[in-house]
């Protein structure tokens, strides 16, 4: 039985522990970066295929020359609107058709895409990710 609070707190407060430990984990997978290659940038120029405007994270599908003419088609993953509208992108910044240069964390298994990290629009404008990537912007975009 539990006779005083101090007897409650032992019991209590380990369980809120492990419930935060658990609660935790599911948010630290969400938010991994191991499927890309964070020790390599590559940049590239593609044809804008699809825009997916959409929470947690846009995507940009671009279709990206190669060498012998064809194309292949790169999936480029953005950091959430929230960030990317106070970057001063909106849902019309990016559209089909639009031919961009792209710097981003390739996937480590080879597949054609990536985590975004820097982008050149027709404009020359850049737009880069959060986090040291702003600096890039910063300097360029004078």
């Amino acid at each position: 039985m539990l006779e005083t609070p101090a007897m409650k707190k032992i019991i209590v407060l380990p369980l809120y522990a492990v419930v935060l430990v658990v609660c935790s984990i599911a948010a630290f997978g969400h938010h991994s970066f191991a499927m890309f290659d964070l020790t390599k940038k590559v940049t590239i120029e593609g044809v804008v295929a699809k825009v997916e405007w959409t929470n947690p994270h846009v995507w940009v599908h671009a279709d990206v020359a190669q060498k012998d003419g064809t194309r292949v088609r790169w999936g480029i993953e953005f950091t959430s609107i929230n960030h990317l509208t106070r970057l001063g992108m909106k849902s019309n910044t990016i559209n089909a058709g639009d031919k961009i240069e792209f710097t981003v964390n390739p996937y480590a298994d080879g597949t054609p895409g990536g985590r975004f990290q820097v982008m050149k629009l027709p404009n020359g404008r850049y737009f880069c990710d959060v986090g040291a990537a702003q600096q890039f912007c910063i300097e360029n975009n004078k």
